[in-house]
């Protein structure tokens, strides 16, 4: 015989009800989770993996990386000293930077000439922090450097342990914090034929995104994506001659003249990690393919060459894809 079953129906019910409850209570109470944290020793430190603006979603909603992170980190935040890092199967820049927490550029910029294809057995020079090497020459000052640079006057003071007004040896190297290379461009019209003017600022410093990228150009948006069936682009409008330029870094895979299946004038960026970009109608071509450009290079001149009609005019038609794939520019975080 069940305890209940002496009790009336109204009472049996509550004190079914009241056990459920407590049950219930009790149950919801227990943290399935790891709930314990073991960390190590005082002193250790532990690298923590911020995702945040690092998953986009393309327009069916699938959820992709932004810039797919990989492999066992091995970041050391007193690192003052550059490494040299053997690259092994499977490896690749993005994965490399993750590993010893600085970014992509500044591995490039310690390895003159690199691309982002990598050979299995190659030696790479990891630096300590974001940043870049650069040699001192008789007369050079820290502040001269650092601007010439562009690079965080008090994080260079810092790490490299002198003041503002330290006399700097020619022949050594300094570590300039955040810097980049100093850029110089000579660009010149692909086209041989007609009558083209040069670009009249070569390169524009415009500050990324969280994701890591920067509008193509200026203007209005005239036809977004979308507009109108099979339109897996952002018509930008402005007049003839306005600035195209790089999102990101990245190798010109196709600059050319012609019709080109409609798209007129193009350009085509591989940005790495399965990322390209497409810049089509342009006027005048600034890149030729096997190029490597840097994000803000005037890559070519807005035009109206190709298939264009109506109100989009002179325009830049602009696409992204990852591994093949059109998306909506917008999961570039710009517009």
């Amino acid at each position: 015989m069940h305890p209940l079953d002496n009790l009336p129906a109204p009472k049996r019910l509550y004190a079914q009800v009241s056990i459920w409850s407590m049950v219930l209570l009790v149950f919801t109470s227990v943290n399935v989770t790891h709930a314990n944290y073991y960390g190590g020793d005082a002193g250790a430190e532990y690298l923590t993996l911020d995702l945040a603006g690092e998953l986009i979603t393309d327009d069916e909603g699938y959820i992709i990386k932004s810039m797919p992170l990989e492999g066992e980190a091995i970041y050391d935040q007193n690192r003052t000293e550059k490494v040299t890092h053997e690259v092994q199967k499977g490896e690749t820049l993005s994965v490399l930077a993750y590993r010893y927490g600085v970014s992509v550029n500044s591995i490039k910029y310690a390895n003159t000439g690199l691309t982002d294809f990598l050979k299995i057995g190659q030696d790479l020079t990891i630096p300590p922090k974001d940043g870049i090497y650069v040699d001192i020459k008789e007369g050079d000052s820290l502040v001269k450097l650092v601007e010439k640079h562009k690079g965080n006057l008090d994080k260079t003071i810092e790490f490299n342990g002198i003041s503002e007004d330290s006399e700097l040896i020619a022949g050594e190297q300094l570590f300039v914090m955040d810097g980049r290379p100093e850029v110089v461009y000579i660009a010149q019209p692909v086209k041989t034929s007609g009558s083209y003017s040069q670009p009249t600022q070569l390169y524009y410093e415009i500050p990324p995104n969280e994701l890591g990228w920067i509008r193509p150009t200026t203007g209005i948006i005239s036809c977004g994506y979308l507009c109108y069936g099979g339109h897996y682009a952002y018509d930008i409008a402005n007049k003839k001659g306005t600035p195209i330029y790089a999102v990101a870094d990245g190798v010109v895979t196709k600059a050319a003249y012609g019709w080109n299946g409609g798209y007129g004038n193009e350009i085509i960026i591989d940005h790495g990690n399965g990322y390209e970009t497409l810049y089509g109608h342009s006027d005048t071509l600034y890149v030729s393919p096997g190029e490597t450009v840097v994000q803000g290079q005037v890559i070519s001149a807005m035009g109206n060459t190709g298939q264009v009609w109506g109100r989009t005019g002179v325009h830049l038609h602009f696409e992204i894809h990852y591994n093949g794939t059109k998306l909506n520019p917008k999961v570039m975080g710009v517009w």
